[in-house]
């Protein structure tokens, strides 16, 4: 009777125990997975676009942009991928599309063409990622996504703002 009760109770702590897990990962509602995703493609292709900058930019000043855009992103970037693990988000999802164009497009320009496009690129980006952050800040129902969003705002914000005042120097 002993040994039957006990059994019963370490098989119930391990249902327990499985279900706690399950509950931290894979329990995120489809917004908020979606959200992780597409931040996920979004800031990696953020990278590779900075990286092409690094490259190319003629203007010194554009060139430390596309050099902090890296740095930044590759830690917001690394970040969200932690993150994403422990809700149990896979993130080896295909790349952007609509980065590949820019890229393209990018890769034909030179000097303060290139300059001027590329900034283009970063400042609508960016908006596009202060857009879908602050939805998410709103109506996301996960509190950590929410922390990790409401942190990395300023930052994001930030680099729109160098963005901004960058162009109008050109």
């Amino acid at each position: 009777m002993k040994t039957t009760l006990a059994l019963a109770f370490i098989a119930a702590g391990l249902v327990l125990g499985n279900a706690a897990r399950a509950e931290t990962k894979g329990s995120l509602n489809s917004t908020d997975e979606k959200f992780i995703k597409e931040a996920a493609m979004h800031g990696k292709a953020e990278v590779r676009i900075s990286q092409l900058g690094i490259g190319k930019a003629d203007d010194k000043a554009v060139k430390g942009i596309a050099e902090q855009m890296v740095k930044d992103h590759t830690m917001l970037n690394t970040e969200l991928e932690t993150l994403a693990k422990s809700k149990g988000v896979d993130l080896s999802v295909a790349g952007d599309p609509k980065a590949d164009k820019a890229i393209a497009n990018l890769e034909k320009e030179s000097g303060k063409d290139f300059d001027k496009a590329f900034l283009k690129e970063l400042q609508k980006g960016h908006k596009d990622t202060i857009s879908a952050f602050e939805s998410e800040s709103k109506d996301g129902k996960d509190s950590e996504i929410k922390a990790w969003v409401d942190k990395s705002l300023p930052t994001i914000r930030g680099h729109l703002d160098h963005i901004k005042g960058t162009m109008k120097g050109k």
